[in-house]
Order: C-alpha cells, then structure tokens, then sequence
C-alpha cells in the first residue's frame, strides 16, 4: 500500500469512511491509485477505481464549463441579464433581510446577468442555508435540491416568483445559481441540460461513467451514501430528506446543474485536466486559453471573498 492509501485506510478501520478512490495525475500521466474500504457496506462490495459516485457541487464546474462554452460562440455576453433567456426574472424584488417575511421587499437596483449566476453573485440561495421564511418558500416551489418533480419550466418560474436574499452582483451567495445556469443552457440549446452535456464535453472528453443518471446496467457499480447517525456511528443515508432519492425516476426532466452529477474518478480526471491544458485535453479543446484564464481568475471582492470562506467555498469561483 501507498501512504494515500494506508491514510485513508485507517479512517475505513475507524468507521468515519465507508471507502475512498483516488488518482494522482502528474506529468501527463496517472502516478498513484487506489480503492479502499467498501462501495456497499451492507452487501460488502469493495471499492474499485471504477465505482460511480455521486458527485455533488463537483457538478457546478461542470455546468460552467458548458455556458463558457456557448459564450464563446455568441449564445450570451457575461453583462447580459438573463431575462434574455428567462423573461420570467424581469422585475425581481429583494427581502430586506434574509430571513425576514417574503412581503418586506425593495426593487432589485438592476437585473440578474450571467456573470452573476456565475459567481454565485445573484442573489439567489439554497433554502437550507436559512431559517426564515424564504426556506419553505424554496421547498414548496422548486422541490428537492436535486431530484426534484418539478419541471424544469416550471422551476424557472417559481424561482423567478420568489425574492432575493441580496442585491444582483452585491454579495457572495452560495446557492441556486448554477442550477439555474444549467436550466438556461438547455433553453438556448433547445434541449435538457444532460444532453449539452453529454455532446460538448462528456462525449468529446471520453468520460462514459458520468451523467445524471446512471443506467440499469451499470448501477452495482455505484456507491452507496453514507452518513452518521446522532451517536456518530455510520449509516447508509441513500436517500437524504429533501435533497435526493435513492432511485432517480427515469422520466423526471429536472436536471441540476449544481449537484446533480454522477461520475468515476477516471472521468472526473479527464475534466479536470481542462485546467492544467489550458482548456484541452489531449488535443481536445473546449474552451480558449484566454477564457479559462478568465474562469479561474479571482471575480470577487474582497467582501466577497470573506463571504466565500465563511461558507467554505474555494477563493476561486467558476466564471
């Protein structure tokens, strides 16, 4: 075993990890892997360098990528509000505190832009993320975090109905953005999120293992979700209260374009060398140089960047 391996062994052995796979990626090519522990506890399968994990807010790149991608070809410049796509966030209004009641509103002071929903500067949330009045707003309107029932139209227009917790491009806010930003790339491309995806970056890029579903065929490859109860004992958490089910239905056409992923290590890799390539891979481009200098360049301020850590979110941001 390799110290990456024997480290991560010993949190499987200290039951605070269920199991672990990685993959270090240096001077072009592959110089440590391993897995270790088990990718279904109950039924003890291990680990192996092909399981399927979700992949949570490793998604939200994912879905940055391919808007750069379409604005590099025209579809939108960062500055031009969204309403050009999505009317319905035309005139939105602002809580005067962000968990205040949904009545107490101002007028935003301008319109929400793409460079906003990139940087997370929007004004828009995760519902859980407060304890007011805008959290049941949120559940009632938009469904699950990430599989939710609600149409992907329809999701636009709820989000659209609800206010702001700040002003357009004032504050760092961690939320909905990107699912947003998702549901607006397949308005422009006249078809669902997955299939942007699919053709622009996971096809070109080789990364078979990932998508917002996984196939029948293929789900004993996946790994279970684990959690730990109130003792701090670990427990399978497959499906998680008004986030996700254990089983996505094959019909639900809401895709989230910020957490909504399913990968492999391998895949995930072939993305992640975009940003050592200068946005190709193995003679694959995706994005110009100068826009992926642009995407993992520093967009906030110095306000903002304290925001950004309090929430414990990298200091770059997708842009």
């Amino acid at each position: 075993m390799d110290a990456i391996a024997k480290a991560i062994e010993a949190y499987v052995d200290a039951d605070e990890l269920a199991g672990a796979v990685t993959l270090v990626w240096r001077d072009g090519k592959i110089v440590q892997d391993c897995a270790v522990g088990w990718r279904d506890m109950d039924a003890t399968d291990l680990m192996t360098r092909d399981t399927i994990f979700r992949i949570a807010s490793m998604t939200k790149p994912v879905t940055s990528v391919a808007a750069l991608m379409l604005m590099e070809e025209g579809a939108f410049a960062l500055d031009d509000p969204i309403s050009r796509w999505a009317p319905e966030f035309a005139d939105m209004r602002v809580l005067r505190h962000p968990d205040g009641p949904l009545d107490e509103t101002d007028p935003a002071h301008r319109e929400i832009t793409f460079d906003d929903l990139l940087t997370h500067r929007s004004g828009l949330t995760y519902g859980d993320m407060h304890t007011g009045p805008i959290l049941q707003a949120y559940r009632a309107a938009l469904g699950w975090d990430i599989d939710s029932d609600v149409a992907p139209d329809a999701w636009i227009a709820g989000l659209a109905a609800l206010p702001l917790i700040d002003q357009p491009g004032a504050g760092f806010h961690y939320g909905h953005s990107a699912d947003l930003l998702g549901l607006l790339i397949g308005r422009m491309d006249g078809t669902s999120l997955g299939e942007v995806l699919r053709r622009r970056i996971f096809q070109p890029l080789g990364m078979k293992d990932t998508g917002f579903i996984v196939p029948a065929d293929q789900r004993d490859r996946r790994a279970r979700m684990y959690g730990f109860d109130a003792a701090g004992r670990i427990i399978v958490r497959d499906s998680l209260d008004k986030v996700c089910l254990a089983e996505r239905p094959a019909d639900m056409a809401y895709e989230s374009g910020g957490q909504g992923l399913w990968s492999t290590a391998d895949d995930y890799l072939a993305f992640a060398r975009l940003f050592v390539g200068d946005g190709a891979v193995d003679g694959v481009r995706l994005l110009k140089p100068e826009t992926l200098a642009l995407m993992t360049a520093n967009q906030l301020t110095e306000d903002q960047r304290a925001r950004a850590e309090t929430f414990g979110m990298p200091l770059f941001t997708a842009h």
